[in-house]
């Protein structure tokens, strides 16, 4: 025997998956990390570069001395956030909307950081890229 869907079986099956994908957040895809070396010494190592639409670039840094870590970037205010994350720490160390901005942590050997550029809500909905440059020093 089969069995038969009534009207009332399918209107519902149908607004259960339209109330889903209307009150899921966007989700933001991350490539893996790309990795930043600082030398030794005063010198600054500069990265620019810019998101692809709908998704995060992140930077991993781990730190090769106990020395403080200067971060200076600069970023399009109208598109762009940075979240800096540090894995000795739980959670996010620190969130940027606001550019040009700078960080500064007391850096441990060893330890790492992850620096997140994505689109903010507004530009993530229309597609926009997010154009970003930072600088890393540690002194």
């Amino acid at each position: 025997m089969f069995c038969q869907e009534t009207p009332h079986k399918t209107v519902a099956i149908i607004s259960t998956l339209l109330l889903a994908s209307v009150a899921a957040p966007p989700c933001i895809a991350r490539e893996p990390a790309q990795e930043v070396f600082l030398s030794a010494g005063d010198q600054a190592i500069t990265t620019s570069g810019e998101t692809p639409a709908r998704e995060a670039r992140t930077y991993l840094l781990r730190m090769p001395s106990d020395l403080p870590i200067n971060f200076s970037v600069d970023a399009d205010n109208s598109a762009c956030s940075l979240e800096i994350s540090k894995a000795s720490q739980r959670g996010v160390l620190s969130t940027i909307s606001r550019f040009p901005a700078s960080f500064r942590d007391s850096g441990q050997s060893g330890d790492r950081y992850t620096f997140s550029f994505f689109q903010n809500r507004v530009s993530f909905m229309s597609g926009a890229r997010c154009a970003f440059s930072f600088s890393l020093t540690q002194k």
